[in-house]
């Protein structure tokens, strides 16, 4: 399942995508943004409904199991049923997702296949979050049998603020949302 993913905004980048959401960060500009890959444990870029609009967090990507070791980095969207203060969205340029049983297995980068911005669905718990994750769309089915909520820009206010949890927006992407290439 996705363990790397990339943000490659600015500031500037990240307020102009979300008032065409309708949901202007009110937020301060953080000292840093993460730019290139994002891998468990590191800070993302996360967006969450804020009154008055939206607010940018950065905020580390896993949180602690219940037992064991590691990180939860991904949960199945299926069983979700978080109220929006949990709820966030982790912009991305790209991800990756990885196929074969044995080491090196091949990597695959996942990007936008036209220009809308897209986002995954995160939840937010402790102060940390994890990737949503659901059956493979029709871009993705060939490589991994499960890919990251990907959120088309359109949804992302109704996935950020539905008192209801937003099921339909959280089902795989149609087909043509993403494109990939082989990288290893």
């Amino acid at each position: 399942m996705c363990n790397e993913f990339a943000q490659e905004r600015a500031w500037a980048a990240y307020c102009e995508m979300m008032q065409r959401e309708a949901l202007e960060i009110v937020s301060d500009e953080p000292d840093y943004l993460p730019t290139g890959s994002v891998r468990p444990s590191e800070r993302a870029a996360i967006v969450r409904a804020a009154p008055g609009g939206s607010r940018l967090e950065l905020i580390p990507w896993g949180w602690p199991p219940y037992a064991g070791k590691g990180l939860v980095i991904n949960v199945q969207s299926e069983k979700r049923r978080d109220p929006p203060m949990a709820r966030g969205i982790a912009p991305m340029s790209r991800f990756y997702e990885f196929r074969g049983a044995k080491a090196p297995k091949s990597k695959f980068e996942f990007s936008p296949a036209t220009n809308h911005d897209l986002g995954f669905a995160v939840v937010i718990k402790d102060g940390r979050f994890a990737l949503m994750t659901t059956e493979p769309g029709p871009d993705v089915e060939g490589i991994h049998n499960r890919m990251p909520v990907t959120l088309l820009s359109g949804d992302w206010a109704r996935f950020l603020t539905d008192p209801e949890f937003p099921r339909d927006v959280t089902a795989p992407s149609p087909a043509g949302t993403l494109k990939h290439l082989q990288v290893r």
